[in-house]
């Protein structure tokens, strides 16, 4: 009842623990315990309520209060009085009535203020752009929490006041104030101040938000260093820089104890932008006054509320605006901000910008903002670094204040009224656009039009064709483009644009002029120009009077036939001719000493690359790719000794690649994807070397530094697959998708740096041999430190990545699975197996979840994880069964066994199922045998599933389950069960059998949980292959789909190493006794600390488990992904050391229901080669998952592959 008051009526409760310590109410020992056995068998049949008063005595001890412990009865009921007293002096602050898209971010934080680290010092950041909501955040987090602490104080605009005349003084006696709950002080001056707040600070817990911090000197001079805050205080800072806090400002900030505890406790909490349904929600709000809009208001609603990219401040500010305003003015408001953004909230967004440290930054921020969003990052670095920028640093700097993102493809992107408002502190420079520094679209156009150019313009960007396209648009007409060559390009010969215009641009030094067509001579062009890009470029030949000597990059979409030799350009490094239809013969490249970067992708006439192209020392990125009229390559491409990365891909007819490939040591991905390399003896001749004894066929021609080899569509066959493969041994991506292959060499296993397989449509493909991408986890079992269950199942899974999808003849994959027809074993042996004396041989439909097709064959005999299993037609279960029932659940007791060593050795289950959803193909059942008494739970999930057809529509699904000895004996209570996930069990039959003196398979050392984490030695056999043993390598992973070009990559500051993408998602949703906990919301993130060790200096790696959970159907285009922070150090790296704290972090826009983490160290070879040191899993975060591994990134990668499947028929 108390309890039902504190949430209904927000009632402030204070829990009195008098003789008894709160760990005692909350893990109910002791006294408690007694209490708690005699209820549950007074009210056994209200068990619900006992539990109850469970959940709400350790709800109570959650809260923390006040405690007797050693003090006379007198002084515990003054410092009760007092303690109310403080609990009723609590002042709130206002928050806005109306608050979207906290949900996610709260509980975190709350999380952080209540459990992690409960009695020591923290401290967080809440970090975002301007206008976020970050205040109101912290606001509604103090709100929530000042009642569990002693004192607390919310200073507000920290940056601002401190500004002002006596600004820090003023918050001095604030936060005095606040803490003494209204007792002044009087402060003289700052450290007269910064003294005081020593002293009120470390007596009691405080909870402290300084809000809008944006430089730490700011808090140093309010609050001074070495501050003694007491055990338990926690500190917010709202930011708009999200690299604000770091381990020396700490260690500076807090006394030698407070720092230590603090390293592992300091978060940071970053708000994100609203979600569109969000953003609609807080606009009506504001615009109407409930979360609905007029049907003739909605587009405009929905065009503003896209406007403001889900910024709460521009939603409110809109909103505001606009309420019980007419359809035309939310017309005309919204043609406005397309031109003139909001100057309220620009404001607020300049703060940020105005922050920057420097002109540097600020000019960096601009140039961006104009021409480079959307550009990938190395990319942009190569041209502001030409152009005197110090772009790494500049870039890092724009990220940390949130004025710039880089996203998962390496892109730099940037809230839309961020651009706005860069783009209008650029209008301000001056009102004669011609003497603003930068010009872009429509004023691009008029400059260039007027002549009106002047020596300040810096960067000039116009497409014209765009351009048009958006005045055709808003005046409702229609343009009609010529045709040029096969390519369509707007030549705009009423457009009278000449290069004069150009003539007063002294200081030019990027210009895009797409789709321009210019009259008149370039002798007085711009002669400092380091980036040109000129799509549709319309002339023959290139002006001789045009100077290019200092580029950088240039020209694009070229369309002429007779390209001359390039002159001397010695700084040019990046080299576009994508996309020439009409470039027949590349020009003498010569001239270009220092290129790095050419392009020639999609010239589709091109037949010759110049001999010149081995002059390129400097080059590492050559792309030809659907160059369709290529047929060979020169043969002094072996001499480009700097070469990374070369694209053949869709050079269909390209059949001869010189043997001097082998020559380029620094090549380290090659893609000849869909070229014609199979068809010509030369092609041949070049995958095929002389045959050797015991060697075979060898790629010896490759070299050895490759690290990505792409051969997909090729048309090998099994004659060009090689034997040796012992000269790849860097390679670490293969892909062979759709190749006529039957099988694949043994030589794979010898590619040790393997960690991606793509065999994708491999329609013949048979069997697939062990190999390093795919470890060895036949008869798999292992005991996690979780009510000491087990889990068998099949586990296509490392932390590697291989992709079998289409592979529709596929019977085989070593160590994983198994098929085999029926036919293939006599009667004894299916007697044997399944327990029944004969099985109905009629033809089955078979799904494959792995390689996601559905074969339809006589009955196949399915081995994985050491249970064999088998579909067949049938709807009754054979009286042999001993247990029989109608549900998805049987439970019984063994018998009591006539011999003392006789043990279970199998079970034998019969289910007579029927399709109850068209999903099953999505997500597949699992099937569990319980000892109850032992609380051992095993887990089988198939990777098949038979698809009834006959006239009942039912299947039997047989399966032989063997068991270890000491698992299952006489008197244990078990229980069977199938998760009829998409399934309807009509019937379900159990029986066993049992043996003598059965040999124990599995030497674990039992591992019981507990909340804190320490080392245990286990000696195991690793050929078992316990979940991944070999060290990952990656300190941050992501899980990504990806199309054609796309490619999976991490954030630039850390290394990055793909994932293990597994082929099906299972977000085993149950609990011990099958219970669905589906819904309960689970971590997002786990810590930990590394455990002392000895001084011999040792390896660790992680492994980890996470249970995702879809909101929608579209979860086509999610990328989670896992980050890794050493707290400690303030790091995001792999390097720890004993006592580091470290942090794992999912982010996704999925639900994560569970998560947890294993830390592996010590891998020693001592008397047993094969044994290692384990840490135990995370215990609380596993407390769900049952021991079972889960298939990660399973729904949308098929989804993926059948749209790819779809694209390419």
């Amino acid at each position: 009842m108390i309890l039902e008051h504190k949430k209904s009526a927000k009632h402030i409760v204070l829990p009195v623990f008098y003789d008894v310590d709160p760990s005692q109410v909350k893990n109910q020992t002791g006294s408690y315990a007694e209490a708690f056995t005699q209820h549950e068998q007074n009210f056994e049949s209200e068990t619900n309520m006992v539990q109850r008063w469970r959940n709400a005595l350790k709800e109570v001890a959650a809260i923390g209060g006040m405690v007797l412990q050693d003090r006379h009865e007198s002084q515990f009921i003054q410092d009760i009085v007092k303690e109310v007293q403080n609990k009723l002096h609590l002042i709130s602050l206002y928050v806005p009535p109306y608050l979207v898209g906290i949900d996610s971010l709260m509980p975190q934080i709350n999380q952080w203020l209540e459990q992690d680290g409960a009695n020591k010092v923290g401290i967080a950041t809440i970090c975002g752009i301007g206008g976020i909501g970050k205040t109101t955040i912290a606001k509604v987090v103090y709100n929530q929490n000042i009642p569990r602490f002693e004192g607390y104080s919310f200073l507000a605009d920290v940056r601002e006041t401190s500004q002002d005349c006596n600004g820090l003084v003023r918050l001095q006696r604030q936060l005095i104030l606040d803490i003494l709950k209204g007792k002044s002080h009087k402060i003289y001056n700052i450290d007269n101040g910064i003294n005081k707040i020593k002293e009120v600070l470390c007596c009691r817990r405080v909870l402290l938000v300084l809000d809008d911090v944006d430089e730490l000197e700011k808090i140093r001079k309010l609050m001074g260093t070495q501050i003694p805050f007491h055990l338990g205080s926690k500190i917010i800072i709202t930011s708009r820089n999200r690299c604000l806090l770091n381990a020396h400002f700490i260690s500076q900030m807090f006394d030698s104890e407070a720092s230590t505890s603090c390293g592992g406790l300091s978060k940071l909490f970053e708000v994100k932008e609203l979600a569109s349904s969000e953003s609609l929600q807080l606009f009506n709000w504001y615009a109407f006054g409930h979360n609905s809009v007029p049907e003739s208001s909605m587009a405009y609603a929905r065009s503003l509320v896209k406007h403001c990219g889900g910024l709460p401040l521009a939603l409110q500010v809109l909103g505001s605006s606009l309420s019980s305003k007419s359809v035309s003015s939310w017309k005309s408001a919204l043609e406005k901000l397309e031109e003139i953004p909001d100057s309220k909230i620009q404001k607020i967004l300049r703060i940020s910008y105005d922050s920057l440290g420097d002109d540097h930054d600020k000019n960096l921020f601009l140039d961006i903002v104009c021409l480079f969003i959307g550009k990938d990052r190395d990319y942009t670095t190569t041209i502001l670094d030409g152009c005197d920028f110090y772009t790494t640093i500049g870039i890092e700097n724009l990220v940390g204040k949130g004025l710039l993102i880089i996203n998962e493809k390496n892109k730099l992107m940037m809230h839309q009224m961020i651009r706005d408002m860069g783009r209008k502190i650029i209008r301000q420079e001056s009102s004669d656009i011609g003497k603003q520094s930068r010009l872009w679209h429509k004023n691009a156009f008029d400059v260039i039009r007027e002549k009106i150019g002047s020596g300040t313009v810096k960067c000039l960007t116009i497409n014209l064709k765009g351009l048009l396209e958006d005045k055709a648009k808003r005046t409702n007409t229609t343009l009609h483009f010529p045709k040029h060559s096969k390519s369509q390009f707007l030549m705009a010969n009423d457009v009278d644009m000449e290069t004069q215009a150009f003539a007063k641009m002294k200081r030019l030094k990027l210009l895009q002029l797409d789709y321009v067509r210019l009259k008149g001579d370039f002798k007085d062009f711009p002669k400092r120009l380091r980036w040109l890009r000129w799509h549709g470029f319309w002339m023959q030949s290139f002006p001789v009077d045009f100077d290019i000597n200092n580029y950088l990059e240039g020209y694009r979409g070229m369309i002429y036939t007779n390209f001359p030799s390039f002159c001397c350009l010695p700084n040019l490094k990046i080299l576009n001719l994508n996309h020439s239809h009409s470039l027949l013969k590349t020009p003498s490249f010569s001239g270009l000493p220092s290129l790095e970067k050419l392009m020639l992708k999609d010239c589709i006439n091109l037949v010759e690359v110049d001999q010149s192209i081995g002059e390129l020392k400097m080059l590492t990125f050559l792309n030809l790719k659907d160059c369709t009229s290529l047929r060979k390559l020169p043969r002094t491409i072996g001499s480009l000794i700097s070469l990374e990365e070369l694209i053949l891909s869709g050079c269909s007819r390209l059949d001869d690649v010189p043997r001097a490939l082998h020559n380029m040591e620094s090549l380290k991905v090659l893609n000849l994807d869909e070229t014609a390399i199979y068809q010509s003896r030369l092609g041949l001749q070049w995958l095929l070397l002389k045959r050797s004894k015991g060697l075979g066929f060898s790629w010896a021609s490759l070299p050895g530094s490759l690290v990505k080899l792409s051969l997909e569509s090729c048309k090998l066959s099994d004659d060009v697959m090689p034997n040796d493969l012992c000269n790849l041994a860097s390679l670490k991506s293969l892909n062979l998708s759709r190749n006529p292959i039957h099988y694949l060499p043994e030589s794979l296993k010898e590619l040790t740096k393997l960690d991606e397989l793509l065999l994708t449509s491999c329609t013949e493909l048979q069997m697939i041999p062990k190999l390093p991408v795919l470890p060895n986890v036949s008869g798999f079992s292992t005991v996690f430190a979780v009510k000491n269950s087990r889990s068998i199942l099949p586990c296509f899974f490392s932390s590697k990545r291989c992709v079998i999808f289409g592979c529709e003849n596929l019977t085989e994959v070593q160590d994983i699975f198994k098929l085999e027809p029926i036919e293939n074993f006599d009667a004894e042996e299916i007697r044997r197996l399944f327990n029944v004396n004969s099985v109905n041989k009629n033809r089955v439909q078979l799904y494959n979840c792995l390689t996601d097709n559905i074969m339809l064959a006589t009955p196949q005999v399915l081995q994985e994880c050491g249970i064999t299993s088998t579909f067949v037609i049938g709807s009754e279960v054979p009286v042999v069964f001993k247990h029989r029932t109608n549900e998805h659940r049987i439970s019984f007791s063994l018998p009591t066994p006539s011999h003392p060593d006789e043990k279970i050795h199998r079970f034998s289950l019969c289910i007579v199922f029927s399709l109850a959803s068209d999903q099953i193909l999505d997500l597949l059942p699992s099937v569990y045998i319980f000892n109850e008494t032992k609380r051992i739970m095993q887990r089988y999930r198939s990777s098949f599933i038979g698809i009834p057809k006959t006239n009942d529509n039912t299947m039997l699904w047989l399966i032989h389950w063997p068991v270890t000895d000491c698992q299952f004996e006489g008197g244990d209570l078990v229980s069977c069960m199938i998760m009829p996930i998409h399934l309807s069990v009509r019937k379900f039959g159990v029986t066993y059998e049992s043996e003598h003196n059965i040999r124990y398979k599995y030497g674990f050392s039992y591992l019981s949980p507990g909340d804190e984490v320490s080392p245990r030695n286990i000696k195991m056999d690793l050929t078992k292959n316990l979940l991944n043993l070999e060290s990952y390598g990656n300190v941050k992973v992501q899980l990504c789909s990806y199309i054609e070009e796309s490619k999976v990559v991490s954030s630039p500051q850390v290394p990055y190493d793909d994932y293990g993408i597994i082929t099906v998602f299972d977000p085993m949703p149950f609990d011990y006794y099958g219970h669905y906990f589906g819904n309960q919301a689970g971590k997002t993130e786990v810590s930990l600390s590394v455990p002392p060790n000895s001084s011999r200096k040792s390896s660790c790696f992680l492994n980890s488990i996470i249970i995702f959970s879809a909101k929608n159907d579209n979860t086509n285009e999610f990328l989670p992904f896992l980050e890794i922070v050493n707290e400690t150090k303030g790091t995001k790296g792999r390097e720890l050391e004993a006592g580091d704290h470290i942090t794992l972090r999912v982010l996704s826009d999925l639900s994560v229901l569970e998560f947890g983490i294993d830390l592996v160290f010590d891998y020693e070879l001592d008397d047993n080669p094969n044994s290692f040191k384990q840490l135990p899993w995370m215990s609380e975060c596993f407390k769900y998952l049952l021991g079972a591994f889960i298939y990660i990134l399973s729904k949308s990668q098929k989804d993926l592959y059948r749209l790819q499947s779809l694209v390419k028929s």
